[in-house]
């Protein structure tokens, strides 16, 4: 098998990829296992946008040689199988329990339950159809459940986002291609296989999670829903869990030989307890605000002014953009192309948001987090949850100004309120982009909610960002409050063995501290999982 690199297509027209490799090569010999390892595109160039690609195929052995000599975007190329190794028959009977049940949570009781191992997953949230419920009940009436929300239940806070799955973390294992492959045996899209960017979408998700699911169902996976972690007890070689059932009130002891944390990072009072029995520290993150643009003026601004008359295969665009500010840096995250605001809230009193969009991307509104660095420095060192304890606080601020709905303000009413000087025209509030919103909202002065350091460093960074997309400050966008939530404040230590400080307790994922999406957490999982059963093998 060879692996050809850097094929260039122009995005103006539609062209058979395999026929072009065929073609472009002259490789005329009888081709098999044709197959995209990635796709991006490059538009430096507006009048000229282009797929860049690259290939892996199978032919003739000395067809493959001449190839690997003639072209140096040729190699030899083979695939990384991911293989999970079966426990001891005498082991079979050991039981894990795991914490959790979003990117973490699964792939970690996948590997396990394919091992051979007992698995018993509690799940705080609901299952995937009744937490829609909750969810969109809740945008709607304001009513709000805090063990079924945007942030607790099956599939974590991801199934209620865009549904990312790329990832910056080194992986030669082949972790990230079984999950990727995981999810579209599925349901996903093939393309998430290959594309340099590529998300799901909560729509498709919410299904991938459900199939999920059965999978582990039919690998005997023991699934609590409504099923709240409390604490643990060391037993002899044993572990016996604490939880409740959030419903009924209904408590229960589980014994078990090992015990997965893969909580997500808004479990708030799980974290309060776990920092008087194990080994934390408070960890730095991000907090800021949502920024709402129409999907248009995105798209005009990476594909070109006049890109819906040369191209008609592009998706709706994505963007990134950072600044380094005098203590502290600011950047995008979570960039939601043709997506929502969403009301991601979980405890009472307390509003943040997030960004979620449908696979087909084609809501219109370009939404994206705009996040201030919070440093270690900001945070107390003596205390494992100062970090927490700062989010908690923010949140009730912006629960207050937006008097129980999510506060927003356009940028300029922003910088006014915020007494930010500025040199710039603004345009009009365009108030179409409300309708980027699911929850209920209020148009207010938001500027009281971070202090003024972060309102400055967040004002410097739009205008900064202004001159890489041109207007992307003076378009006046919307502005909401607030971004709390960007990833975990704590982290709970292991050691290399994955354990906690107590044997056989292995904290991961993103609530653990260890992950920063759904692929990194779910990698994280699958590691845990592993060490878990090498003990066993």
């Amino acid at each position: 098998m060879i692996k050809i690199d850097s094929i260039k297509l122009s995005a103006k027209k539609n062209t058979d990829l395999s026929d072009f490799v065929l073609n472009k090569y002259n490789i005329r010999q009888l081709v098999s296992d044709f197959r995209i390892l990635k796709k991006s595109v490059d538009a430096r160039d507006k009048k000229d946008i282009k797929f860049i690609y690259s290939v892996s195929l199978s032919c003739d052995k000395k067809e493959e040689e001449r190839l690997t000599k003639k072209y140096s975007n040729i190699s030899f190329y083979k695939e990384n199988d991911y293989l999970i190794n079966k426990v001891k028959d005498e082991n079979r009977e050991k039981t894990v329990v795991v914490v959790g049940m979003g990117p973490a949570g699964l792939f970690a009781s996948l590997a396990l339950v394919n091992a051979g191992l007992n698995v018993i997953i509690l799940e705080r949230g609901k299952c995937v159809e009744d937490r829609i419920k909750d969810v969109e009940k809740y945008w709607n009436s304001g009513e709000l459940d805090t063990e079924s929300n945007v942030q607790f239940g099956e599939g974590g806070a991801g199934t209620f986002s865009d549904g990312k799955l790329n990832t910056g973390v080194s992986d030669k294992e082949g972790r990230k291609e079984f999950i990727l492959k995981t999810f579209v045996k599925n349901g996903a899209k093939e393309d998430i296989l290959y594309d340099s960017k590529p998300h799901i979408g909560t729509d498709v998700l919410r299904d991938v999670i459900v199939n999920i699911r059965k999978e582990l169902l039919k690998e005997n996976a023991d699934i609590r829903f409504s099923t709240k972690f409390v604490s643990f007890e060391e037993k002899a070689d044993k572990l016996e869990i604490n939880a409740i059932n959030t419903v009924t009130g209904k408590s229960e002891k589980i014994i078990c030989d090992d015990c997965i944390l893969a909580m997500g990072h808004s479990s708030r009072e799980t974290f309060e307890y776990l920092s008087k029995v194990l080994k934390m520290e408070a960890k730095p993150f991000a907090m800021g605000f949502r920024v709402i643009h129409s999907q248009d003026f995105i798209n005009r601004s990476q594909y070109g002014e006049d890109y819906l008359n040369i191209y008609e295969n592009l998706e709706s665009a994505p963007y990134k953009l950072t600044y380094q500010g005098k203590d502290r840096g600011v950047y995008t995250f979570c960039m939601c192309p043709g997506g929502y605001v969403v009301n991601a809230s979980s405890e009472e009193k307390r509003i943040c948001v997030n960004g979620m969009s449908d696979c087909k991307r084609d809501s219109g509104f370009a939404n994206s987090a705009v996040i201030i660095q919070i440093n270690k420095e900001d945070l107390d060192e003596n205390d494992c949850l100062s970090g927490m304890k700062l989010q908690r606080d923010i949140e009730e601020r912006t629960y207050k100004t937006g008097n129980g709905c999510i506060p927003v303000s356009f940028f300029k009413s922003f910088c006014d309120d915020s007494s930010i000087k500025y040199d710039i025209e603004f345009k009009d509030e365009n108030r179409v982009l409300l309708n980027g919103i699911k929850g209920k909202y209020i148009n207010t002065d938001i500027s009281e909610i971070f202090p003024y350091f972060m309102n400055s460093e967040f004002a410097e960074a739009m205008f900064s960002f202004d001159k890489t997309i041109k207007g992307y400050a003076k378009e006046n966008p919307l502005i909401l409050a607030s971004e709390s939530r960007s990833s975990s404040p704590v982290k709970i230590l292991r050691d290399e063995e994955y354990e906690s400080s107590i044997k056989n307790i292995y904290p991961c994922g993103e609530g653990a501290g260890y992950a920063g999406g759904i692929v990194s957490a779910a990698i994280d999982g699958l590691k845990v999982a592993e060490k878990i059963i090498s003990k066993y093998i």
